[in-house]
Order: structure tokens, then sequence, then C-alpha cells
């Protein structure tokens, strides 16, 4: 019998079977980065949201009429972040922040005001803020905000 050149079906099996798996590992870890990239995203968006209204409260920016008493931020379930500019008997609400992918929004005290000419944050009393938002793809990520005026991005947890 003659050898004829070629590959055998065990061989076209071991190539293909190999091919599978590589695939499958690398379908699975796209389809993880893209859930941490929701997560990210989102974080980016609340961080930089909170930090222009700390920026507005900073310049002593209002959108009311009186004494400016500092801008306050409201988050409110499932996903939306309400800024509103306090001024001595009044106040104007500004436009709010939907953030998509957020399922939840929460955090111990669900207001906090940016007080003017960089004095802070009134947290409600605590020296702390953790805020938690959960993703539609349930993961749960931290964003810490203190006191003296930082915004920290605590990643997943």
């Amino acid at each position: 019998m003659k050898h004829r050149p070629g590959y055998t079906l065990i061989e076209l099996i071991v190539v293909i079977s190999i091919v599978a798996i590589l695939v499958s590992f690398g379908f699975s870890a796209y389809t993880k980065s893209q859930k941490r990239q929701i997560g990210q995203t989102a974080g980016e968006q609340i961080i930089s949201f909170l930090q222009e209204q700390q920026k507005i409260s900073n310049i002593g920016k209002k959108a009311c009429a009186g004494k400016f008493i500092g801008q306050q931020v409201v988050f409110t379930t499932p996903n939306t972040l309400s800024p509103t500019s306090l001024c001595d008997g009044d106040s104007v609400s500004g436009e709010s922040l939907t953030i998509p992918g957020v399922t939840s929004l929460s955090a111990s005290t669900m207001t906090v005001i940016f007080n003017p000419l960089s004095r802070g944050i009134d947290l409600g009393g605590s020296s702390e803020l953790i805020l938690t938002y959960q993703t539609s793809t349930s993961l749960t990520y931290t964003i810490k905000l203190t006191s003296s005026g930082t915004i920290e991005y605590e990643g997943a947890q």
C-alpha cells in the first residue's frame, strides 16, 4: 500500500479540539472584560459628575438668588444623581444624570452637599461616605467620598 501525504482523522480532531478550547477561553475573557468595562464606565461618569458639582461649589457658581450655601447632590435609586444649587431661602435644581448599566445605587446618606470655597463635603455628620453601585452584570463597585473633599474610585468588591 502506498503512503499518501495528508493528515489522519485523529490529527485533525486534535487540532480542531485545541482551536475550540482556545476560542472558548478567549470568548470567556472577552465577556468578563465587557462586564468590568460597564462598571468602570459608570464609575467614571459618577466621579466626573460629582467633581463637576464640587467645582461649581468651589467657584461659587450658583443658579439661585441669595447667599450661596452649597451644591447638593441626591442619589436616587436605581441610577440617578440630581444636583441642586442651595441658597438662603431658595434652591434651583439642575440637570440630573442617569447612569446607564447601573441597576442599584446606595449609600448610608443619600444626600451630600459640596460646601463653597473648598470647605469640603457635608456628609451628614460622617467623615466618609461609601457609595455602592451594582451594574446590570451583577458586579458591585464602590466610590468613597470624604468630608475633606476627596472623591476616590475604590473599584469592584
